[in-house]
C-alpha cells in the first residue's frame, strides 16, 4: 500500500468532488402523494432497532458568515419565545406519531444558524421539553451548536452544569485576517478562550475547520490546525464549497477576495491535515471527522449510513431522514411559523427513495469511511453489490481506490483522498446531469 502523503497520479480524478451525490436541494417540492405516503408511514412502527438522532433547529445568527448558504434569520428581526413555542409544536406532532413512539434517539442536537443566540435558561428548558416526549437510551448525549460571541463564559458554565456532553463551534480559521475576510463575528483569541473554559469543564468540543479558503497559505492552515491539536478537541476539516449566492461568492467575482486554490492546492492541504492529524493519534471517521478519543470512533460509525434516522425539526431544517423518505423544511421563518401555527407539519420539500435510490446510498457509505457489508446489502435488496455496479467497483478496484472481497467492500487508504468522487460513482444519472 502507498503512503497516502504520495498518491498515485494514475489513480487521480484530477479534481476531489467535496459534496456527496445526495443534497437537500434534490428533493422535490412536496407532492400529495408523497406527503401521504409519509404520514402513514409515520403511523407504522419503527422496527429498525437503530438509534435515531434528534435535531431541533435554531435556524437564528446574530450576523452571517460570508460563505453561509444555510437558511437562517437574523436574530434581530425574530422573536425568539415565539419561535420556540412553535418549534415545540412541531416537535410534539412528531412525538405523538407510531413511528416516534416507537422510536428510541441517542442524541439530541440543537443546531441550525446559532442556538448559542438562546440564553441558557431556553436551550436548557427546550432540552427539557425534547427529554419529557421522546424515548432516550441510557447513553444518550446532547450536543450545542455556537460560536464564542454567544457563548458567554457563564452560559457556558450553566450548560455543562446541565449535562450538555459537547460544543460544536465553527472555528474555521485561527487566523485573524482570514476570519475578517469571512465575515466570522469573534476573534480566534476569543475561539480559543472558549474552548479552553469548556475543555476545563469536561465538555467535549468540536470545531469546524475549512481549507482552501480565499488567500489561505499552507502556513495559516497548518497553524490552524496545531492549534487546534493544542486546544485539543474533535475536528471536522472539509474543504470550503462557495456557493452561488452567498456574499464570499460575490466578493471573488467583484475582486474584493482572492480565488481560493486548485484542485492540486486543494489537495495538497488536505494531505497535510491527514498526515499532521494521524500523527498527533487522531483517526479519520466519518466524512470529515478527525477524532483521538476511542469511543467517539465507534460512535461515529455505530449506525452507519443509511442510519436509523435524523428526525430534524424548525425553520430551514435540510437534514431530515427517516429511512426511505428525505426532507426539508419551509426556509422563511415566518411562513414555517404560520404553518406550525395552523396545525400542519412545515415540510417544504420531501422524497421517497426506491430501492435503486436506496442502493445507491449504501454505496455512499464508502464515503463515510464505511464498508459495505455483501451480507447486509443482499439482505436488504436480494442482490449483490458486484450485480448492481459492476462497471464502477471495478473501475474503482483497478485504480486501487477500494478493495473487494467475499465479505464486503471498503475504502482503500488512497481512497481515502478520493471518497467524494468515489460517491459520486454511485450517483444516479439524474444526479449526475443536476437535474
Amino acid at each position: 500500500m502507498k503512503d497516502l502523503t504520495s498518491p498515485s497520479k494514475s489513480n487521480a480524478y484530477g479534481e476531489r468532488a467535496n459534496w456527496p451525490p445526495y443534497t437537500y436541494r434534490d428533493y422535490p417540492d412536496i407532492k400529495p402523494e408523497t406527503y401521504h405516503a409519509f404520514m402513514e408511514f409515520l403511523n407504522t412502527e419503527n422496527t429498525s432497532g437503530r438509534l435515531m438522532e434528534l435535531q431541533p433547529w435554531i435556524s437564528v445568527c446574530d450576523s452571517r458568515c460570508a460563505f453561509c448558504y444555510f437558511p437562517t434569520t437574523a436574530s434581530a428581526k425574530v422573536e425568539i419565545e415565539p419561535y420556540l413555542d412553535l418549534l415545540k409544536k412541531e416537535l410534539g406532532m412528531y412525538a405523538q406519531t407510531k413511528y416516534v413512539k416507537t422510536s428510541v434517539f441517542d442524541e439530541i442536537v440543537l443546531g441550525g444558524g446559532t442556538p448559542s443566540v438562546l440564553s441558557a435558561e431556553q436551550i436548557i428548558d427546550l432540552i427539557d421539553f425534547c427529554k419529557a416526549r421522546f424515548n432516550t437510551n441510557e447513553e444518550y448525549f446532547i450536543k450545542v451548536t455556537g460560536s464564542s460571541k454567544t457563548l458567554a463564559l457563564p452560559k457556558i458554565d450553566k450548560l455543562a452544569a446541565y449535562g450538555v456532553y459537547q460544543m460544536d463551534m465553527g472555528a474555521q480559521t485561527f487566523d485573524d485576517k482570514l476570519r475578517k475576510m469571512l465575515c466570522l463575528p469573534d476573534s480566534a483569541e476569543e475561539v480559543e478562550k472558549a474552548i479552553r473554559h469548556a475543555r476545563k469543564l469536561g465538555l467535549c468540543v468540536c470545531v469546524d475547520l475549512m481549507y482552501n479558503l480565499p488567500g489561505q497559505t499552507m502556513e495559516s492552515w497548518i497553524s490552524t490546525l496545531k492549534k487546534s491539536i493544542e486546544l485539543d478537541v474533535e475536528i471536522d476539516a472539509y474543504s470550503l464549497h462557495v456557493d452561488p449566492g452567498t456574499p464570499l461568492e460575490k466578493m471573488i467575482k467583484t475582486g474584493v477576495s482572492p480565488p481560493q486554490g486548485d484542485a492540486e492546492y486543494e489537495k495538497e492541504m488536505y494531505l497535510a491535515a491527514y498526515k499532521l492529524l494521524t500523527e498527533a493519534g487522531y483517526k479519520a471517521v466519518g466524512h470529515d471527522r478527525y477524532s483521538r478519543v476511542e469511543w467517539h470512533m465507534r460512535e461515529n460509525c455505530l449506525n452507519g449510513w443509511p442510519w436509523g434516522g435524523i428526525l430534524t425539526t424548525g425553520a430551514g431544517c435540510f437534514m431530515g431522514y427517516l429511512q426511505r423518505f428525505s426532507y426539508s423544511n419551509i426556509e422563511n421563518i415566518n411562513d414555517y411559523m404560520a404553518t406550525v401555527k395552523a396545525g400542519k407539519l412545515p415540510i417544504q420539500r420531501l422524497s421517497e427513495s426506491n430501492d435503486d435510490d436506496m442502493m445507491r446510498r449504501e454505496m455512499s457509505r464508502l464515503y463515510l469511511r464505511l464498508p459495505v457489508s455483501k451480507k447486509e446489502f443482499m439482505e436488504k435488496f436480494g442482490k449483490l453489490p458486484e450485480d448492481v455496479f459492476p462497471t464502477q467497483l471495478q473501475n474503482l478496484k483497478k485504480k486501487g481506490l477500494i478493495e473487494i472481497d467475499d465479505k464486503e467492500v471498503r475504502i482503500t487508504k488512497e481512497g481515502e483522498v478520493w471518497k467524494g468522487n468515489i460517491a459520486w460513482e454511485f450517483a444516479s444519472e439524474s444526479q449526475t446531469h443536476g437535474k
